[in-house]
């Protein structure tokens, strides 16, 4: 709002001569009052404003933190699933064997019968 903080500069020098002022015991306005009140206002909001930059560093530290220990827990779950999904792949590789082992003796007894049974009628039927 103010510039190279002049108002804070201002402030301060006000602060500093009605501090002395009453460090001599004379009476204050109620002007020097606020003014007195105002600096006091702002050291609390200077106060404040570095615990809120600390606390929002430390959770902005403690968020990365969190966030990078979901991510390897993340990562570590996504490669128990790539295993469970290849042991699926090798089950399924493991069928398709058998199935195609079946199918090739199943074509096998299925010629052979019908060469069988065409013999006997070729024989029988001469």
């Amino acid at each position: 709002m103010f510039q190279d903080n002049i108002f804070e500069k201002w402030l301060d020098n006000q602060a500093n001569v009605i501090i002395d002022k009453l460090g001599a015991g004379l009476a204050l306005s109620s002007e020097e009052m606020i003014v007195l009140v105002l600096k006091a206002q702002t050291n609390h909001f200077a106060h404040l404003d570095e615990d809120l930059r600390k606390d929002m560093r430390d959770l902005r530290e403690d968020l990365t933190t969190d966030m990078r220990n979901l991510r390897e827990d993340m990562d570590k779950r996504f490669e128990q699933v790539d295993k469970r999904f290849e042991q699926v792949d090798k089950r399924f590789d493991s069928l398709i064997g058998r199935m195609d082992r079946f199918m090739v003796w199943s074509l096998g007894l299925t010629l052979t019968s019908t060469m069988l049974i065409i013999g006997f009628i070729f024989k029988f039927a001469h």
